[in-house]
């Protein structure tokens, strides 16, 4: 009997030991907090020609108790040497602006998804190599790349996104051994929005020598969003000479489209030719006048923006005549109306 009461004693003894440390330790074991990286979203926006701003949205999965500490670690590599460009830290969930007192925040306990972001701007490449590493404390947790290209083609959001789609170029009149010749440039306007005012830049040089004839810069104003607008402007060619014309479109002090045209004027001038039967040099007229391509009256336009547009070195529509008889017509009229009058006499 004294046996079997000292065992139960015993049983009773261990069972409030083993009651004890269950309490001590807080009755359920702690499950371990785990992080891992879920996926890297990147967003780029061109700030101009050279620089790109580049934001990092970075989302773990957090699941188990409540822990603080957690970090990340972000390398930026150039794609193709592999160089080291930009190297920055901050705490999981929160943003570059905080304070270093948020790299203690408290990450909750459960299942749930965090959202990190991290901007930066870097000079424009060809290709990049993000990585992140998620560490706790001091101790590293894990990592994940992403890689980015294509960052060359991103266009500036505010920026006009016009083109030259053609040239036209007619013969206005002659002025001693110089032609008027008028330029009429058809501008697309890729965007849906109007353009802001932009200028447009004409120049005629030589094709021989290579050496500058006009000069032209007129203010073409906005352009209409979705389509085609037409602007002409006039410049002063050398006559019998053959002429190459660029055109550039600006917006403030970036050339944003580009056109070329030629102007052959050489047909109408005289020419030599070699006989080699008699071994003699001749001089033969023009087969054709530079007049048949002055059209007699002023071409219609496509619609009320086909105008030109004055402007300094040259730019500007000439004088042209006022419609009606001329001095040749009113004298041929008034010697008509004479011519009857005489005949009623008679």
């Amino acid at each position: 009997m004294d046996r079997d009461l000292s065992t139960i004693l015993i049983v009773v003894v261990l069972f409030l030991i083993f009651v004890g440390l269950l309490a001590a330790s807080g009755g359920v074991e702690k499950e371990t907090s785990r992080f891992w990286i879920k996926n890297i979203d990147i967003k780029a926006e061109a700030v101009d020609e050279d620089s790109v701003n580049i934001t990092a949205i970075i989302t773990l999965e957090h699941r188990g108790d409540a822990t603080s500490g957690i970090k990340l670690l972000v390398k930026v590599y150039d794609g193709k040497t592999g160089l080291l460009l930009r190297e920055q830290d901050m705490p999981v969930g929160g943003v570059e602006s905080q304070s270093a007192l948020n790299n203690k925040s408290v990450i909750p306990g459960g299942e749930q998804s965090i959202e990190t972001r991290l901007s930066f701007m870097l000079s424009t490449r060809d290709s990049l190599r993000l990585v992140v590493e998620l560490f706790e404390g001091d101790e590293f947790i894990t990592d994940r790349e992403a890689i980015i290209s294509g960052l060359s083609t991103l266009k500036i959001e505010d920026e006009p996104e016009i083109r030259i789609r053609d040239v036209d170029f007619a013969v206005n009149q002659t002025n001693g051994d110089r032609m008027i010749v008028d330029v009429t440039a058809y501008i697309d306007n890729l965007k849906s929005a109007d353009t802001i005012s932009l200028r447009m830049l004409i120049k005629v040089k030589d094709s021989e020598t290579g050496l500058l004839v006009d000069l032209a810069e007129v203010n073409i104003g906005s352009l209409a969003g979705g389509g085609t607008s037409v602007r002409s402007a006039s410049l002063s060619l050398l006559g019998e000479r053959d002429h190459a014309v660029d055109l550039t479109i600006w917006n403030g002090d970036k050339i944003i489209a580009e056109g070329y045209g030629e102007v052959g004027l050489s047909p109408f001038g005289n020419r030599t030719e070699f006989i080699p039967v008699t071994g003699t040099v001749i001089e033969k007229d023009p087969e054709i006048s530079v007049d048949k391509f002055i059209s007699p009256h002023p071409a219609p336009t496509p619609s009320e923006e086909a105008m030109h547009y004055s402007g300094v070195g040259g730019m500007g529509s000439p004088e042209l005549p006022a419609p009606g008889f001329g001095v040749i017509g009113t004298v041929f009229a008034l010697s008509i109306t004479l011519l009857l009058r005489r005949t009623r006499k008679w």
